[in-house]
């Protein structure tokens, strides 16, 4: 009897730089723009203090650019109710529990949390970490109950800036993007997802302890870096906590440079806030190239809003920052190959059937011109997007299953998979060129 071997693990490809996917300035410079204003007025309060709060309601910018106006909109209001609620959670528990090995469970758990339904409703990037970060460091900000609704109104009036900002394109640009051919409208089912929340569940939870047992100070820096580390399955992710240790390591040079100008008298505070605006636009400009790259950017923009709100020696936030980062990319890697997705074969396997039922239902919409689909047909929209969501699901689980520990090979599978990608691909276009025509 043949039994699956495990699936190597890849160091080719971990330097080098892709193309930039899609236009990176849109994110770039709205979460550079909405995390800027409401923090320079803070600034102007003498109440910097407050920083992390909005922060994390304008982190809400980063979601939903490819998306028409409409339903960006409707999309945007959705993130910002969940950073909302995810940052709810926490600041309540910061000001009630005083247990810290505690407080990394629920962390933890949140991340869990966020990254099922982050998955399961196909939010898109930059995904679950961006709530993971905020919801992360808030159960760990000095908190007392009475002071919770205030903050938590700080964090959506940052939300509805970061939605001002997305939708301020709209007054000089009436229509925005078109909604792509192969756009997902409906969830799958959580369960599909749960192997990969259960990961970042126990790797977020052996990272902040570990963090916790030697002593480091920021254990959720832990916890995010275990969160951000997991992606489809095992081999991408030994590549993204490859690429998340080198390019932070890189970052705290970068923020090690940038000290002596933080500590200018008189305007170290405003250079402290130009910089994380400018680390912001630098993030979201490589990170689709190279994660490493990327995290040249995000490792300083972290610790320079730290350092805004601390009063911790510079020496302490780097030394903090290196060792959660090694336990987060190890322990989170650990956690990968403890919760094996076994099930990667037999999603894929549903997958594959789904697509080609979705197939045989859109043939009736692309027949030649004068032929009656055979009754009863459901609406070309209906179909269309069916069509669509089988596809996407398909290549997920395909991606999943590619390079999944202790998987099967399968070939002919994925030369199947390929085949009904096509396709469907095909049906795509041609159910768009008939919708245009009867337009």
């Amino acid at each position: 009897m043949h039994h699956p071997s495990p699936a190597p693990l890849p160091l080719r490809g971990t330097l080098r730089l892709r193309p930039a996917v899609g236009p990176w300035h849109r994110p770039a410079l709205s979460v550079a723009v909405a995390t800027l204003l409401p923090n320079l007025l803070l600034l102007a309060a003498g109440r910097l203090d407050l920083v992390p709060y909005t922060s994390a309601g304008t982190m809400c910018a980063l979601f939903a650019h490819a998306l028409p106006y409409r339903e960006r909109a409707r999309t945007l209001a959705w993130v910002a109710g969940g950073m909302v609620a995810s940052v709810a959670v926490a600041l309540t528990a910061a000001s009630l529990v005083r247990s810290a090995v505690v407080l990394v469970l629920l962390a933890s758990a949140v991340a869990a949390a966020q990254k099922l339904l982050c998955d399961a409703t196909r939010l898109g990037p930059p995904g679950n970490v961006i709530f993971t970060f905020a919801s992360a460091a808030a159960f760990f900000l000095p908190q007392r109950l009475p002071q919770v609704p205030a903050h938590l109104a700080l964090v959506a009036v940052g939300g509805l800036i970061a939605w001002l900002v997305c939708l301020a394109p709209a007054l000089v640009r009436e229509h925005g993007p078109a909604l792509t051919l192969a756009r997902p409208r409906a969830p799958r089912p959580l369960r599909a997802h749960l192997p990969l929340a259960l990961r970042v569940g126990l790797g977020c939870t052996l990272a902040g302890l570990a963090s916790l047992a030697v002593g480091v100070g920021h254990p959720y820096w832990a916890v995010v870096t275990a969160a951000a580390v997991h992606r489809a399955n095992t081999s991408v992710s030994f590549q993204r906590a490859l690429q998340r240790t080198l390019g932070s390591l890189l970052g705290l040079a970068v923020f090690t440079a940038a000290v002596p100008l933080v500590r200018t008298p008189g305007v170290g505070a405003l250079c402290a806030l130009l910089l994380v605006a400018g680390c912001q636009i630098g993030a979201e400009a490589t990170i689709t190239r190279n994660y490493g790259l990327g995290q040249v950017f995000v490792t300083p923009m972290a610790l320079l809003l730290v350092s805004l709100t601390s009063v911790e020696p510079f020496g302490a936030l780097v030394g903090d920052r290196w060792l959660d980062t090694l336990f987060g990319a190890a322990l989170g890697m650990a956690a990968a190959v403890l919760v094996t997705n076994r099930r990667a074969g037999e999603r894929l396997t549903v997958a594959l059937g789904q697509a080609r039922a979705a197939q045989t239902l859109a043939r009736t919409g692309v027949t030649a011109p004068g032929t009656p689909p055979a009754p009863p047909a459901p609406p070309r929209e209906v179909v269309r997007a069916r069509l669509a969501d089988t596809l996407h699901e398909l290549r997920e689980s395909a991606d999943g299953h590619a390079g999944e520990w202790w998987q099967r090979p399968a070939p002919s599978q994925s030369q199947e998979v390929a085949q009904v990608e096509r396709e469907g691909r095909r049906m795509l276009t041609l159910l768009a060129e008939r919708e245009t025509a009867r337009v």
